[in-house]
């Protein structure tokens, strides 16, 4: 292989770009960047930019006695709602610098094509792939706490898409969770009881460190799960410390809740960065009987208890649903480099909008 530019040519025809943008499971991340926004709100590939969702969850009506040959009786078991789904556009460009396009030149003045085209590979992922898939966990997490995803980009660009947002499923915190006149574990079983009385089971709890520490901060949840300073006579003369984390499942486990699931995820932005999951809210999943098939390809993933799913589309242009990547060499300048676009077309589908709750605000 000689060059740069037939290294991507190369790349182009093996369909290595392509595999790469439409890897089912590059949504979820990897182990040091877990994307647990796609573990309740999947990628599914969708044929239209625009579309009508009739998400219908079934539930059960109890049968009625009936004489031996009367015909059953007919019953209603469905909630049927619907959603008007317009799908956004997402898109980033990038140039690989001068020392990575030297260490591709170099990796090629060595033949040794094979790391050549992995450089290449990671560079794409990096800078092109990516971003998109953070895009869509950006969305899915401002779905899920705010019931509205909103769009800024350029030249003033502004838009924002609102989801059903059923009452009392998100609500501020009755007071201060620092502060050790309240006791937090109301927010808590409030928000259980929400889900609760829809007839759900919470599955999951969601919240960053900031939450977790304030909670496990608290007197009033110290004294629910421990530890005590306990005197020699067996008198209680005070809290010592920070309650534990597992005190603290061991707690919600007597509820009959889950353990909190503790999620602290950044992206980055050119200014600066930001947390996918809200700094001051905890978010409560519920089992939803939803399950979403992930083709593999050779294989199958199904996850179970979804609650919707994020529609992927097709890039203006495409005929097909999908993320479009596209590399090309920029080698008729004095300084040579490989320019690299990205585009998506996304939208979260919240389908299970009474099975979520979360408690906001949480200072």
């Amino acid at each position: 292989m000689a060059n740069i530019t037939s290294l991507i040519k190369q790349m182009q025809e093996e369909g290595g770009f392509v595999e790469l943008a439409r890897n089912p499971l590059a949504q979820f991340g990897v182990r040091a960047r877990r994307y647990i926004g796609a573990e309740i709100l999947p990628e599914r590939n969708v044929d239209h930019y625009a579309f009508r969702e009739t998400g219908i969850r079934y539930r059960s009506v109890i049968a009625s006695p009936r004489s031996r040959y009367s015909p059953p009786v007919l019953k209603k078991g469905s909630l049927v709602g619907e959603f008007d789904v317009i799908l956004g556009d997402s898109g980033l460009a990038a140039e690989m610098d001068a020392q990575e396009y030297d260490t591709l030149i170099r990796l090629l003045a060595r033949q040794d094509d094979m790391q050549a085209m992995l450089t290449l590979l990671n560079w794409v992922e990096t800078v092109l792939n990516r971003p998109q898939l953070e895009h869509n966990e950006r969305e899915r997490w401002q779905a899920l706490v705010d019931a509205s995803v909103v769009r800024n980009g350029a030249n003033g660009f502004t838009e924002t898409i609102s989801y059903p947002n059923p009452s009392g499923h998100r609500f501020n915190a009755g007071g201060t969770w620092s502060s050790d006149a309240y006791d937090p574990w109301a927010d808590i079983t409030a928000a259980a009881k929400v889900l609760a009385d829809k007839g759900f089971t919470v599955s999951r709890i969601i919240a960053g460190r900031d939450v977790i520490s304030k909670l496990a901060g608290n007197d009033k949840i110290k004294a629910r799960t421990g530890p005590l300073v306990v005197s020699a006579s067996g008198q209680i003369q005070g809290i010592n410390g920070q309650a534990t984390r597992a005190a603290i499942n061991n707690a919600l486990n007597a509820e009959g809740l889950p353990p909190i699931e503790e999620y602290n995820l950044q992206y980055r932005t050119q200014t600066g960065t930001g947390y996918f999951l809200s700094r001051s809210a905890m978010v409560l999943i519920s089992e939803t009987e939803q399950d979403e098939l992930i083709d593999l390809g050779d294989s199958e993933k199904v996850l179970r208890n979804t609650l919707g799913y994020t529609a992927v589309g097709p890039v203006a242009s495409y005929p097909e649903p999908g993320r479009q990547i596209k590399v090309r060499v920029k080698d008729d300048e004095v300084i040579q480099r490989v320019e690299g676009e990205a585009a998506q077309t996304s939208l979260p589908v919240l389908r299970e909008p009474e099975a979520v709750a979360v408690i906001k605000q949480i200072a």
